[in-house]
């Protein structure tokens, strides 16, 4: 199963794709806006089995080390 979300240039995250195989990366591109960027999450615990949905709601990514981090609630 493979997972992957694209992210704006400033992180904000727009579509979280999960499938049985990552897409070729120019099929992922044409997603990808200018300037914006894709996180392959596969394999990576917990999101490869977190619903996409808490990764939506629950989750941002820090552009500069393009890694997903949880949101603080307050």
């Amino acid at each position: 199963m493979s997972t992957y979300i694209v992210c704006t240039a400033d992180g904000t995250i727009l579509i979280t794709e999960r499938g049985e195989t990552l897409p070729p990366e120019l099929v992922i591109q044409e997603n990808v806006p200018e300037g914006g960027f894709y996180i392959d999450l596969t394999g990576q615990e917990p999101f490869d089995t977190m619903d996409i949905m808490d990764i939506n709601t629950n989750y941002k990514v820090d552009p500069k080390k393009k890694k997903l981090v949880k949101i603080e609630k307050e």
